[in-house]
This record gives C-alpha cells, sequence and structure tokens, in this order.
C-alpha cells in the first residue's frame, strides 16, 4: 500500500505539470524513475491512466477517477502535518480573557486550565466578572458572554448553554406552602441576579411555557453570591446545576417543580474580528470546542 500511495502522489504531480520531464523537476527526480512509477501504478490498479503521446499526456477516464482520489489524499496528508506544525508550536505572551461569574467552577474554566498546562509558556489574565467589558478598549483578548448577543463588530461563537434549575433551601420550602404549578412562585420571595430581569421563563416536558414575574427583597450581583443566599435561605434561586449538584443530593436544597425547567441561557465566546487563525484565541477556542 505504501508503494501505491507514493506512486499515487507522483501520478498526481505528473498531471498537475503535464509532462513525466517537469514531474520529475518538480519532485527532484528522474523522469525514468516518474515513468516508472506511473507505469507500476496502472499496473497495479489493472488500467491504463495515461494515454502518452510525443507532445503531451492525458488521462484515461479511470485515471481521472483516480486523479481525484490523489489529490483528495495529498490535501489531506498536508493539512494533518500543517495542524501537528502548528500544535507543536509554542504559544507565548499574554492572553487576557473575561467570564462571567456563572462559569468559575464549570467545565470551561476546567479546560482552561488543562490548555494553561499544555502550554506553560502562555500567560493568562482571567477576569470573572459579571458586568460586560469593552474588549477593545480594555485590552481582552477573549470573553464569554451569558445571553443575547449585541450587533456589534466583534466575532462571536455559540460555545454552549448555562443550564439553570430552580431551588429553594430545604427550611424556606418549608416554611410556605408546597407549590403546585408555577403562578404559586409569585408570592415567594427571589433573589434576583442584577444583570437579568425580575422575570423567569419556565418550560415543561410537553414544551408549555409559563412566565413569571416575581418581586425581590434582595439583589446581587454574584452569581456564587445567589446561590449562597438561596442555600442560606432567604429565597428562590435559579443557578447553574453544576454549582448546586452537590446542595440538592443532601437536601440542602431542593428542587422546585421538577417538571417545569428554566430556560437555559445561551453561552457565547466573543473576540476582536482582527484575531489571526493561529493566535492563541483561536487556538484556546478549538481546544474548548
Amino acid at each position: 500500500m505504501i508503494d501505491e500511495l507514493r506512486a499515487m502522489a507522483i501520478f498526481a504531480e505528473t498531471i498537475k505539470q503535464g509532462s513525466f520531464r517537469a514531474a520529475a523537476k518538480e519532485l527532484k527526480l528522474s523522469p525514468s524513475v516518474v515513468s516508472y512509477q506511473v507505469t507500476q501504478l496502472e499496473k497495479s490498479v489493472g488500467t491504463a491512466l495515461i494515454y502518452r503521446s510525443t507532445r503531451k499526456l492525458s488521462l484515461t477516464s479511470e485515471g481521472g477517477v483516480l486523479y481525484q482520489y490523489a489529490l483528495n489524499m495529498i490535501q489531506a496528508a498536508q493539512q494533518g502535518l500543517n495542524q501537528v506544525a502548528i500544535e507543536k508550536q509554542e504559544l507565548r505572551g499574554t492572553l487576557t480573557l473575561t467570564l462571567p461569574s456563572a462559569l468559575i467552577k464549570s467545565e470551561i474554566s476546567k479546560k482552561i486550565s488543562q490548555f494553561s498546562k499544555l502550554h506553560p509558556f502562555l500567560n493568562f489574565k482571567l477576569f470573572y466578572t459579571d458586568d460586560r467589558q469593552d474588549l477593545i478598549h480594555q485590552g481582552i483578548d477573549l470573553a464569554f458572554r451569558a445571553g443575547s448577543m449585541d450587533d456589534s463588530n466583534l466575532k462571536s461563537k455559540r460555545v454552549g448553554e448555562i443550564n439553570r434549575k430552580l431551588v429553594c433551601s430545604y427550611d424556606y420550602w418549608k416554611e410556605n406552602i408546597p407549590p403546585i404549578s408555577p403562578q404559586d412562585l409569585t408570592t415567594w420571595n427571589w433573589i434576583k441576579l442584577d444583570m437579568l430581569p425580575n422575570h423567569r421563563t419556565l418550560v415543561n416536558s410537553a414544551g408549555e411555557k409559563c412566565d413569571i414575574d416575581f418581586e425581590s427583597n434582595i439583589s446581587v450581583n454574584n452569581v456564587e453570591a445567589m446561590t449562597q443566599l438561596c442555600i442560606n435561605g432567604a429565597g428562590i434561586a435559579t443557578p447553574p446545576d453544576y454549582l448546586i449538584e452537590k446542595e440538592i443530593e443532601n437536601n440542602a436544597l431542593v428542587e422546585l417543580l421538577p417538571n417545569w425547567q428554566v430556560e437555559s441561557i445561551p453561552l457565547y465566546a466573543v473576540w476582536p474580528s482582527n484575531v489571526f487563525q493561529n493566535s492563541s484565541v483561536k487556538r484556546l477556542l478549538e481546544f474548548l470546542i
């Protein structure tokens, strides 16, 4: 098989150059070697691939088919070589990222840690904040943003979503009449997250939606703070599911109306439009996705 692959590459170059002599010059081989390789390939497949004349070469129908496969083979091999060469390049400099506080314990943060170990000469500056930063003016290379994207000159790609649960502490649950429908929760106290409105949409297994407008006597600007206040019994919250798995397991938190789920929030990666393909930003994005 290795001999046939080599012969296919020589055959493709012969067609590309239009003659054995030109192909030999390009490949730094003798014309007799090029001719021999093509002849051996024809013997291997059992059919003529090239019609030879004193002036030019022309493909047979079978040769045309094999030529396309040979081009695809060469292109795939070149892409593989390029990718390995890129991955072996050492990334250096500083990569500045901003992420919502909800992602502190997320899978994305874990993968950023893994990426940093793969590239020890690359410095990372991470800002976990729920305030949207100006990437251009603040020199930020890559941002992760939850929710809808505003129109801008930035590049963006959806990289996932944040799944949330509707929960309260066990003690707070005992203080209230157990809810039967989502509307029963409008009289309960909610812990408001500053960047989100006093509104939630719940969806059940049948695809039905229910909108809830709620009141709150406490608001915070941080998802983890909201979660901790909920654990402490301050009211209802809708934290990411990965933040509260253990608390639900040990009954510190109660999932309200399990048949109704809070709508997930889309998560986007955002970066300046002039970022190069082989930059640390793009390399990190490829690693995350």
